[in-house]
């Protein structure tokens, strides 16, 4: 996956990790070209950003108009899965066909209360006023993302006649969402005009089966767009929508929560480190990159437990390297020389390896 954002966290992680590859993913595949969408650096995205009905702080309307997606995400409103319901009932809000709203009203009183608020809020994007209140209930609770999006559909509903409700929540939100329930109510995302149905071909079952993937191409796109225009909590916004399309990207997490770190969120850049971990216990990156940050924090003693699950998971490379480090400053040395020299055992000739192989076994020497 290629994304500008990587390069800032690669940064953190100057050498790659030697690990097991995860399996395929069967609905891996799709790309936003196949789809009509414009990939990342595409002109089509500066574009977007000049529409003159788009505010500065709304998001680029990227699935705006892809009406061949509409019958497969309403047929998936239905689906028995859970998470195939959220995914449906967001990106409907976002592609503005009004052919839809049926399926979401139902879909607004879904048993699962995390699809309720998607087509909630969907249905507030599309201008329909059934979408109020689940968009309002979505202000209090809810993860910034998604709070962002009620505010989309509120300012989009006309947020002068419900001024009352983001006013009075305003001094509890995020920064984030204050910024843009300010930007909103000073220049309201009216709702575009409504796509006429596409001239493209309906979906075939081979693109159904990736249509996740180019989704997620899409905001890996409109995050990158972000990234150059330089408000990192828009970017980390779309990544969320990229993990709502594949919680499996563990370094979107990582992405995330660095940008949560260097904008000054300590505590919710580790609790983003902490969910990655969540929903991928056995991957030895979920716990590098929050023992990593640590490390980088120098808490070491908090950094170790993650290090060492990381390594114990399978992580070689770096993690071996961040993890005798580790060791070391919390004054394990023969711990740590112990791991450099099982390193040197299997790269003596490499450079990094050897010279702390050895410096380290100078330090025991002294003692």
């Amino acid at each position: 996956m290629s994304r500008i954002i990587a390069v800032v966290c690669l940064l953190a992680v100057p050498l790659q990790f030697a690990v097991a590859a995860p399996e395929a993913d069967p609905d891996a595949g799709g790309s936003p070209g196949d789809f009509g969408l414009p990939g990342i650096h595409a002109l089509e995205l500066e574009e977007m950003a000049m529409r003159p009905d788009r505010p500065e702080w709304a998001p680029l309307p990227i699935m705006w108009g892809h009406s061949e997606m509409v019958p497969v995400l309403v047929d998936r409103l239905s689906d028995s899965d859970i998470v195939q319901r959220l995914r449906a009932a967001f990106v409907l809000g976002q592609i503005g066909d009004l052919s839809a709203v049926e399926a979401l009203l139902a879909a607004a009183g879904d048993d699962c209360r995390d699809v309720r608020i998607q087509a909630g809020i969907a249905l507030a994007c599309l201008g329909d006023e059934r979408g109020r209140k689940i968009a309002e209930a979505a202000l209090i609770g809810e993860p910034t993302w998604i709070r962002y999006y009620a505010v989309l559909g509120l300012s989009r509903l006309g947020f002068e006649t419900a001024r009352g409700t983001p006013e009075a929540m305003r001094s509890a939100q995020p920064d984030f969402i204050t910024r843009t329930i300010a930007a909103a109510l000073a220049e309201p995302a009216t709702l575009p005009p409504v796509p006429p149905a596409s001239e493209r071909a309906p979906l075939t079952a081979e693109q159904a089966a990736v249509i996740w993937q180019a989704v997620l191409g899409a905001y890996e796109a409109e995050s990158d767009w972000w990234w150059h225009w330089g408000d990192y909590s828009q970017c980390c916004r779309c990544m969320e929508v990229v993990l709502l399309m594949d919680p499996g990207l563990v370094t979107t997490y990582s992405e995330i929560a660095w940008l949560q770190w260097s904008m000054g969120y300590n505590t919710e850049a580790i609790g983003t480190y902490h969910r990655g971990i969540g929903t991928l216990p056995d991957n030895p990156l979920s716990h590098y990159y929050l023992g990593w940050h640590y490390f980088n924090l120098k808490q070491y003693d908090l950094a170790l437990p993650y290090l060492r699950r990381s390594v114990e998971l399978g992580a070689q490379g770096a993690g071996w390297r961040v993890y005798a480090h580790c060791l070391e400053h919390t004054g394990q040395l023969e711990a740590s020389f112990k791991q450099w020299q099982e390193m040197y055992k299997l790269s003596p000739d490499f450079p990094a390896i050897k010279f702390n192989y050895e410096r380290v076994q100078r330090l025991l020497n002294e003692q």
